[in-house]
């Protein structure tokens, strides 16, 4: 069965350079989608779901990768997956530098479909699921300060009109500087309830928090995880308290890779968990996206494993 292309047209590197996948379409018989409008494409996509496609092709961001993941697996109940190949297309591209690719050619879509790819993952994703609401999918969630963070990058990267990121960046690390408390919204500490489930017990927390970051992914790019909880339940997950003044020092420790220094930072805890609940009125993100949050309960489980080549 030929393979399906989804591809975000607005996606800054595809905007940038082209798009790697809608130039090579052709040659194996694959079908495309434009993912820029979240309407046409969910349209889309449940008509070519309809035929089961085999191996699924996204490129775009992390953000694109998300909403492509959750509109696919809301529709698709007991069947089979389709495998992914995810392609870096966006302004952020996390999952395609840890699970996927940066570049794709001919040669490497046809050893992908023939089974010859170097490169398989097979890990679960994030469902999460707020009061009810259909449950979104992706890699990483947090809550807190990095959301803080992130929210604070758009704006101010709308405001310098998309450039001069660095100093964007810096600016955040400054105000990451000044600590918590005297007026620094960008990371002033937040209630949570929150409820870790692993195979062995059960840890419940009701405190004022830094953040949270869970995933399901062996790791993040430049070497990055900050993650040391024990056993093999598949979602790794740290946390920080929201007494904890050393945000500067966390934030190098881990952009350094001195996760040592990490571990033994007194207020931050990492676990490995089979479920997680927060109980939060705050700003959330999923894979970069904002999730609506308002006093709900989020519940977080892993997926069946879902098989991602490159």
């Amino acid at each position: 069965m030929p393979p399906l292309f989804i591809i975000n047209q607005r996606g800054s590197r595809v905007q940038k350079k082209g798009s790697s996948l809608a130039s090579i379409a052709g040659q194996v018989g694959a079908a495309i989608i434009n993912a820029s409008s979240l309407e046409t494409f969910q349209e889309q996509l449940a008509e070519h779901m309809k035929s089961d496609p085999e191996h699924i092709f996204i490129e775009g961001g992390d953000g694109t990768a998300h909403i492509v993941l959750t509109e696919y697996f809301r529709r698709l109940g007991n069947r089979k997956p389709a495998r992914f190949t995810i392609v870096s297309g966006g302004t952020t591209n996390q999952i395609a530098g840890v699970i996927g690719t940066k570049k794709i050619d001919l040669t490497q879509v046809q050893k992908i479909l023939s089974g010859q790819a170097a490169n398989v993952h097979q890990i679960p994703l994030l469902e999460i699921s707020i009061d009810g609401s259909p449950s979104e999918y992706g890699f990483l969630f947090s809550s807190g300060a990095i959301p803080m963070a992130t929210d604070y990058f758009q704006t101010r990267k709308a405001e310098k009109g998309g450039a001069n990121t660095s100093a964007v960046y810096s600016t955040i690390l400054k105000a990451l500087g000044r600590g918590t408390g005297s007026g620094n919204a960008l990371i002033e500490p937040s209630p949570v309830k929150l409820t870790v489930t692993n195979p062995k017990d059960e840890i419940r927390i009701a405190e004022d928090h830094l953040g949270t970051i869970l995933t399901t992914m062996p790791g993040f790019i430049m070497g990055i995880d900050p993650f040391w909880g024990k056993g093999d339940a598949p979602l790794r997950m740290t946390y920080l308290r929201g007494d904890n003044k050393k945000v500067v020092r966390l934030v190098l420790s881990a952009a350094l890779r001195r996760f040592e220094k990490l571990k033994k930072t007194e207020g931050v805890e990492s676990w490995n968990a089979e479920f997680v609940r927060l109980e939060y009125d705050g700003p959330t993100t999923l894979d970069g996206e904002k999730l609506a949050v308002s006093k709900s309960a989020i519940e977080i489980r892993p997926t069946r494993p879902i098989t991602f080549i490159s």
